[in-house]
C-alpha cells in the first residue's frame, strides 16, 4: 500500500510539502500543489486516508528502537541520538524491543505511519523483514549485519576494534588472552558478537599467538551484562585454565570480569589485564579505569540522522542501501597498562 513517502518521492517534494498540500495549507506554489495532487492520483491514494495519516502523524517525530537501555552502550547511544536530533529540531520517541524480531516488526506496523522516520538497532531481523521495514517507513538500521534489502546502515568497526585491543594486549606481553562475549546461539553470522570474535582471531594471528577454544567464553548477545561477565570469569578462574588477560566484547562484561578478578585477589593488570568495548562512562570511572574501544557513538548518531534525513526528504538513492562505518579509538587506561598501574583491589 502506498504511503505519504511514496507521494513525496513521486512528486519530488519533501514530506512537509505533501502535508501542506493535503491539508490545504497556504505557502505552496500552484505548480508544486499540482505535482503532489497528480502523484496522489497516480498512486491511487484515498484522500481521506492520506489526510488522516498526515493529521495524526508528525514529520518531525523520529522513532528510536533499541533492544535495551540496561546496557551502558545503548543508553549512551540513545542520549547521543536525542541530543543530535534536538539540534536538528526533531523529537525522538524511544521504544524498546528486547532484541526480538517480532517486537521490532510490531513497532513498525503500529507506529511506522505516524513517524517521520525510524532509527532501529535490530538483532533478529531477517532480510525480508528488513525490506518490510524500509517499505513501511523511512528507516536507518544501526547494524553490523549486511541485509539483502535496500536499507541504509550505520555500523561500528567491530572487528577492527577488537583486533586493536588484542594487539595492544600482545604488545604488553600478554599471551593467554581470553575472549569474553562470544555467541554461538544461532545469531546471524555478521552480528556484532561474531564480528568481534573474528577480530579476536585476527589479533591473535597478528601477534603469532595460538587460538585456544578454552579461552573463548560464550555469553550470548542479549546477556552482555556485568553479572554475565562476572559469572564467566569465575568459571574460568575455577577451571584452572591459564590466562593473563581478558578482552570483553562490551564494557558491561568487562566490569563484571574486573569484579570477579579482584574477588579472586588477583592484581589488575599485573596478574590479569582486562579491557572492554564501548568506552562508556563506567569505563572511565571504574577502579582501575578500564581500557576500552570507543566506537564513535557521537559519529554514529550524526551519520544515522544524516542518512535518515535523506530518506525522509526523498533524496536518498532508491533501490539500494548505503553503509557508513564509524571510526573507532583505542582508549588505553589502567586496567591494561601494567607495571606502575597494577592494582591489587580492595
Amino acid at each position: 500500500m502506498p504511503t505519504m513517502y511514496d507521494v513525496a518521492l513521486r512528486a519530488g517534494v519533501s514530506l512537509k510539502t505533501v502535508s501542506r498540500v493535503v491539508n490545504g495549507e497556504p505557502n505552496v506554489s500552484e505548480e508544486t500543489r499540482r505535482k503532489v495532487t497528480a502523484a496522489i492520483a497516480e498512486l491511487d491514494f484515498r484522500p481521506n486516508s492520506v489526510a488522516r495519516n498526515l493529521r495524526t502523524g508528525r514529520v518531525d517525530l523520529v522513532g528510536l528502537a533499541l533492544p535495551y537501555l540496561s546496557q551502558p552502550y545503548f543508553s549512551a547511544l540513545a542520549e547521543a541520538i536525542m541530543r543530535e536530533a534536538e539540534r536538528r529540531g526533531l523529537t525522538v520517541l524511544v521504544e524498546l524491543t528486547g532484541g526480538d524480531a517480532e517486537a521490532e516488526l510490531a513497532l513498525v506496523r503500529e507506529h511506522g505511519h505516524h513517524l517521520g522516520g525510524l532509527l532501529l538497532y535490530p538483532i533478529g531481523l531477517s532480510d525480508a523483514q528488513a525490506r518490510s521495514v524500509a517499505e513501511t517507513v523511512p528507516a536507518v538500521l544501526m547494524s553490523e549485519r549486511p541485509y539483502d534489502a535496500p536499507v541504509d546502515r550505520v555500523a561500528m568497526a567491530n572487528r577492527e576494534g577488537v583486533r586493536a585491543l588484542v594487539g595492544h594486549m600482545a604488545s604488553l606481553g600478554y599471551t593467554r588472552i581470553a575472549a569474553l562475549g562470544a555467541d554461538h546461539t544461532g545469531l546471524p553470522e555478521r552480528s556484532a558478537a561474531h564480528l568481534r570474535l573474528d577480530g579476536y582471531r585476527d589479533g591473535l594471528r597478528d601477534a603469532g599467538l595460538p587460538y585456544d577454544p578454552e579461552l573463548v567464553l560464550d555469553v550470548g548477545t542479549p546477556h552482555w551484562s556485568r553479572s554475565a561477565g562476572a559469572e564467566q570469569l569465575r568459571r574460568l578462574i575455577a577451571s584452572q585454565v591459564r590466562f593473563d588477560a581478558v578482552v570483553a566484547f562490551a564494557d558491561a562484561l568487562a566490569l563484571g570480569a574486573l569484579h570477579a578478578v579482584q574477588e579472586a585477589r588477583l592484581r589488575v593488570p599485573a596478574d590479569v589485564a582486562v579491557a572492554g568495548f564501548d568506552d562508556t562512562d563506567e569505563a572511565r570511572y571504574s577502579y582501575p579505569s578500564l581500557t576500552s574501544v570507543a566506537p564513535g557513538t557521537a559519529q554514529i548518531a550524526r551519520e544515522a540522522l544524516d542518512l535518515l534525513r535523506d530518506r525522509m526528504s526523498g533524496t536518498a538513492p532508491q533501490g539500494e542501501g548505503r553503509l557508513v562505518v564509524a571510526d573507532f579509538e583505542l582508549v588505553v587506561r589502567e586496567s591494561t597498562l601494567g607495571g606502575s598501574a597494577a592494582w591489587a583491589g580492595a
